[in-house]
């Protein structure tokens, strides 16, 4: 505990939380020109986050009108939620909310991961003792509200700037954020690794880690899994269920219900009484025999599915004690059911699985959101001109359209896309050519297997991945690739600097770690026409491999000292 190191930039730790007046409110009406430090109640440490604070260069987006937070007003670290009652705790859960969609409406950002998550992370911190007790969070999308609870609420506003907070758990951030979640479906492993070393050490922490959809795509989620049931350590995996970023034929399936009785048997499940008397049960069974005991293990598993939703018997194979489903906007359901795992001693690792939904916001805010899909990602008109709306055009608006154009011509080309989200202007391919677009979520390393043998079969797949993402599939790049020279096109999107995103989401080491492949063609655009040029040259290179990075955002048009081709041709002699 003690103080955040010295690179922790907020200073905020579990001793210091910086506690400004209470005449001092955060409106641009009543916050003063010149801030007077010594009238504030605050840790002599704390005084560098005021000045901080105040020499942010958009200090003026810290400071406006909110919605009033009576309760959260009251918390400023976790501990202060300990003697809330459930009652309270439902009225900080809507100010939670409030405060994410006031600062979603003030920065143009979409929270609504975090807005599923506000009753979860409540909850987390009310019957967890954080920081002593580690709580990973494994995509920053969903920990706004951790961040809020965890004294950096006045920094919120100046989220993804410079200067201002990591948009996702970062270390050097806060002793709150025991491990870095820029890139996920790390944090089970990470999570197990501390859980063993407090198991060699001999201390009694928590550990607990939260997942949603998007990382359950990732192969290295399971194996995590298998190995923690394996290792048998106390470990605590929390399934946050909003269906958000899975495939979107899974996601208009068939959603998990939650009813009473579903609430009931979550309840049932994480009792001690049931724990016990199951392992109780097994333990007579062995004793009885080996046939004896191979039948009541197949009774338990068929129990246990029935009272799980389908596919929780997956889990249980892995070796996790599955519990749930629970309704994660019941904060009274997620006590009970967390109280009741965190007080056993020897449970081993135990999944959770929590539904949620991510329209908990306001109507404004939902309102808001449709209108800004409605002008995401390119459309094409009667006259087969691409129209954007009013937005700016980008590099991935280019990249689109060359690809629909070559797609037209050739019957053999597909696209093949991984990474978290999938960006807007690609829904005009997947669009056009339903059949010749592969959405795989965060399974990069599959992503480009996958391209490969695409490629072998006779198809000329382009493969979508962020430069930061293809990093995680290096190997099968170089080896099931470049050293068999199969023709798969790689389009490394987010390429260089990516502003907001932070260094986590920089693609900086692309160009290097491309380079140095024997057989691989290495491209970068300087502008609209040349990326173009690219995509028709990729389609017609049939005899190795050959990828092209393009950076994010608008483009810019750049004058060069001489005009177009004949610049170009005079810099090529």
């Amino acid at each position: 505990m003690g103080t955040a190191p010295t690179q922790c930039p907020s200073g905020i730790t579990a001793n210091f939380h910086a506690k400004f007046d209470n005449r001092i409110e955060f409106s641009r009406f009543s916050f003063p020109s010149t801030l007077n430090i010594s009238k504030l109640n605050c840790h002599p440490n704390s005084k560098g986050l005021v000045d901080r604070i105040c020499s942010l260069p958009d200090i003026d987006d810290l400071f406006w009108e909110k919605v009033p937070t009576p309760i959260l007003d009251m918390v400023e670290n976790p501990i202060h939620l300990k003697n809330l009652t459930i009652k309270e705790l439902k009225l900080l859960a809507d100010d939670i909310r409030s405060e994410l969609s006031s600062i979603m409406s003030k920065t143009q950002r979409s929270f609504k991961a975090s807005l599923a998550a506000v009753e979860l992370t409540v909850a987390l911190h009310y019957v967890f003792h954080a920081p002593v007790d580690k709580i990973l969070w494994d995509a920053g999308e969903q920990t706004y509200a951790h961040k809020i609870l965890t004294g950096r609420r006045f920094l919120m506003p100046t989220l993804r700037k410079k200067g201002g907070l990591s948009g996702f758990t970062s270390r050097t951030e806060s002793e709150y954020d025991p491990f870095g979640a820029g890139h996920g479906c790390n944090s089970i492993s990470a999570g197990l690794g501390m859980a063993v070393a407090r198991d060699i050490k001999g201390k009694r922490e928590r550990v607990v880690t939260v997942i949603n959809n998007s990382t359950t795509m990732a192969g290295q989620v399971y194996e995590a899994m298998s190995n923690a049931g394996y290792l048998d350590s106390n470990l605590v995996v929390i399934l946050n269920d909003s269906r958000h970023s899975l495939h979107p034929k899974i996601e208009e399936g068939p959603k998990t219900s939650i009813n009473a009785l579903s609430s009931t048997l979550s309840r049932l499940q994480s009792s001690k009484s049931f724990r016990k008397f199951r392992e109780v049960a097994k333990g007579v069974t062995k004793r009885i025999g080996r046939g004896m005991h191979e039948l009541a293990a197949k009774v338990d598993e068929y129990a246990r599915g029935m009272m799980g939703p389908l596919g929780s018997t997956l889990f249980e194979e892995l070796g996790l004690y599955y519990i749930g489903p629970v309704d994660g906007h019941n904060i009274e359901d997620l006590i009970c059911v967390l109280q009741e795992v965190a007080s056993l001693d020897s449970m081993g690792p135990v999944l959770i699985h929590v539904i949620t939904e991510e329209n908990q916001g306001s109507e404004d805010d939902q309102k808001r959101e449709t209108a800004e899909k409605q002008q995401e990602g390119l459309s094409l008109n009667g006259s087969s001109s691409f129209s954007y709306g009013d937005r700016c055009r980008t590099y991935s608006d280019c990249l689109v359209e060359a690809l629909v154009m070559e797609a037209e011509k050739d019957k053999d080309i597909v696209v093949v896309h991984a990474g978290m989200e999938m960006d807007p202007s690609l829904r005009l391919f997947q669009e056009r050519f339903s059949d010749r677009f592969f959405n795989v979520g965060m399974a990069e390393q599959h992503a480009v297997t996958f391209s490969a043998g695409l490629s072998c079969g006779g198809l000329k797949p382009f493969c979508i991945i962020p430069s930061a993402f293809l990093q995680r599939a290096y190997d099968q790049v170089v080896h099931d690739v470049d050293r068999q020279s199969i023709p798969v096109r790689f389009v490394i999107a987010s390429a260089g600097l990516v502003g907001s995103d932070g260094p986590l989401q920089c693609g900086a080491f692309d160009v290097t770690f491309m380079s140095c492949l024997p057989n691989m063609i290495v491209m970068a655009p300087s502008d609209e026409e040349e990326l173009m040029d690219m995509v028709a040259t990729a389609a017609k290179i049939d005899d190795r491999p050959v990828c092209f990075r393009y950076p994010r955002g608008a483009l810019v048009r750049t004058d060069y000292p001489m005009c177009g081709a004949d610049w170009k041709r005079k810099s090529s002699c």
